[in-house]
């Protein structure tokens, strides 16, 4: 599936279970653990999906997760930084997307408190080699937002820009 402007503007995403099927496939993509370790949220080699809950397109073509990330004792008793490790899935290719923080504001207009992250994207060779890597970025910017940062409150927006290679990717509210 190539990711173009009107597949974003048509996305309708879901934040649910997807089919036994669409599971067994992602299973089947051995999806290489960087952390095989005993404080860590995937102890095998290969992330395996133990629950069918993501944040995913209506059709389960692209399905988004927190795939690889240390558990919480880790991160209180470890002076080594592991990020949060994050797989986007698109038919059958995989990219395994990371952030790096760089800016957290909160500006209020209108009495709208208006909450905008702006993080770094890390280099994926994969993701560049593709012809809509563009889309893409602005693709995981709408499905992040969608399942861990878009549950706007009242008088609340959220925003997520990802700078990429050096390019910044502002929010676009794709399918309004």
């Amino acid at each position: 599936m190539i990711i173009t402007k009107d597949v974003l503007k048509n996305l309708k995403l879901k934040d649910g279970k997807i089919s036994e099927k669409r599971c067994q496939e992602i299973n089947a993509m051995k999806i290489k653990n960087p952390y095989p370790f005993e404080y860590f949220s995937c102890k095998e080699e290969y992330f395996t999906v133990t629950s069918n809950y993501f944040a995913h397109s209506e059709d389960e073509r692209i399905v988004y997760t927190d795939a690889f990330f240390p558990l919480m004792i880790w991160d209180r008793e470890s002076p080594e930084s592991c990020p949060h490790i994050y797989v986007l899935i698109i038919d059958d290719e995989c990219f395994k997307i990371k952030f790096d923080y760089i800016d957290h504001r909160k500006t209020y207009v209108d009495n709208i408190c208006i909450e905008e992250m702006t993080d770094k994207l890390i280099t994926d060779a994969k993701l560049d080699k593709r012809p809509d890597k563009d889309e893409i970025v602005y693709l995981i910017e709408e499905i992040d937002m969608f399942a861990y940062g878009g549950i706007a409150y009242k008088n609340m927006e959220r925003r997520l820009n990802l700078e990429y290679k050096g390019q910044l990717y502002k929010w676009k509210r794709w399918n309004e």
